[in-house]
């Protein structure tokens, strides 16, 4: 990964990302291949995400997860499964997609000032089928960007860029509209802050362009990524009982209401709470596939071999986080093996740092995911609070559970991100 993807690293990205933003004369942060434009945006976005910025938007998104929870089970359906014993658990209900509508609810409100509503509302429920089709087409962007330069996709995906095209055009108004209201606003956020943001290298600020650019940029990356991380944890969770109760226990143990299940120490003081959401994204990570690079004049030196200038190099996430080089058993959901026992080892004696070495789920170095900071708290409170509220299991009778239940394998279709459907999961209010 150091000699692909840090900072001194002899690479750049190769010109096909500019499939990647929504002009294809101005580049958004991950869209931009020159480093010192890269540099400028890279430096804004980052005041935005740190974790000072996300307390100011803490509050924003918050009740977006308190959506999500109260959509998991329903009063009503009370009595609805008949059997005896049964009556608390409340109908299956499919992950994907209400962790879809909580990713997007919670990237659209901090992005334009107003949420999309689609945890309650049906109404836009079709953007994410959407930013699935821009995905595959971006990934085949890169990878052929004569497919994008020669307009090859008009022919081969008409009904899909139309849809794309329309989409972009949709969101532009959207981001217009939010930019007319300036600093007017009840609460910060994230336009907010990119409005009133400069570089400190540079003193420059973002254009109104920018501002668009970056917001579609945050929609896309900010949806798709998260909401397959958190369906892919809850996955792993209910198909190991043994590590869900352990998490239950200690997320209920350490905190005395809900309300208190926020950014901060206490929260940070979960350790096997954040093992479990290591462990999940070393498994199924967001953006499973490299992200290529093209090495410069001198070339550059990988694990003995010499790669001349001119040729593609890049890390797949997947098969690095299953690299037994890093992870023993690599194939096993082991929250464990995040827990430091002593001298920096876990209870097997596994070097935790080794195993650091081999886990990039928000890829490395200057190009790394700028918002990290704000899907690992969306994850942490979102696991926190339904496991403080419910109970959970598998819905019975899955097809995937035909075998032994750890066998069992979330199937991600690796485009830029990763697309995922289920697991159908069933909540109950949680028992002491």
């Amino acid at each position: 990964m150091n000699a692909i993807y840090s900072t001194r690293a002899n690479v750049r990205k190769p010109e096909n990302y500019a499939a990647m933003s929504a002009s294809r004369r101005t580049p958004n942060t991950i869209s931009a291949t020159d480093k010192t434009v890269h540099g400028f945006k890279r430096r804004i976005m980052s005041q935005i995400f740190s974790d000072q910025g996300l307390r100011v938007v803490e509050d924003r998104f918050i009740p977006r997860i308190d959506d999500f929870i109260s959509l998991l089970w329903d009063s009503t359906e009370n009595g609805r499964n008949g059997t005896k014993g049964e009556e608390e658990w409340g109908n299956p209900k499919e992950m994907a997609s209400i962790c879809s509508w909580l990713a997007f609810d919670i990237i659209s409100d901090l992005s334009f000032g107003e949420h999309f509503n689609m945890l309650k509302s049906p109404e836009l429920r079709w953007f994410p089928s959407v930013i699935q089709k821009l995905s595959q087409r971006v990934a085949i962007g890169i990878m052929q960007p004569n497919f994008t330069n020669l307009k090859i996709d008009r022919l081969f995906m008409a009904s899909q860029l139309r849809d794309i095209l329309n989409a972009g055009t949709w969101i532009r108004k959207r981001s217009e509209l939010r930019a007319c209201l300036g600093n007017d606003i009840k609460q910060k956020d994230l336009i907010y802050n990119m409005m009133n943001a400069t570089d400190p290298k540079t003193g420059l600020s973002f254009t109104q362009k920018d501002l668009w650019l970056e917001s579609i940029m945050l929609l896309t990356a900010g949806s798709d990524t998260t909401s397959a991380a958190l369906s892919g944890a809850f996955f792993l969770l209910a198909h190991h009982p043994a590590a869900l109760s352990r998490l239950a226990k200690e997320l209920r143990m350490t905190f005395c209401n809900e309300s208190e299940i926020r950014m901060g120490q206490q929260l940070n003081s979960c350790k096997f709470l954040q093992a479990c959401i290591n462990e999940s994204l070393r498994l199924l990570p967001s953006v499973p596939n490299s992200a290529p690079r093209i090495v410069q004049e001198g070339g550059i030196q990988i694990d003995q071999e010499f790669i001349p200038a001119g040729i593609t190099v890049g890390t797949c996430i997947y098969t690095l986080h299953r690299n037994p080089r890093h992870f023993s058993n690599p194939e096993e959901f082991r929250p464990e093996r995040w827990l430091v026992r002593s001298r920096g080892q876990n209870a097997e004696g596994e070097s935790i740092s080794t195993n650091r070495e081999g886990f990039c789920p928000f890829s490395h170095g200057p190009r790394s995911c700028v918002a990290w900071r704000l899907a690992w708290a969306e994850m942490n409170i979102t696991i926190a609070r339904t496991l403080f509220r419910y109970d959970i299991r598998l819905a019975p009778g899955l097809s995937c559970c035909g075998g032994a239940r750890n066998d069992c394998q979330y199937l991600l279709k690796g485009f830029i991100t990763a697309a995922v459907e289920g697991p159908w999961v069933q909540f109950r209010p949680a028992r002491s």
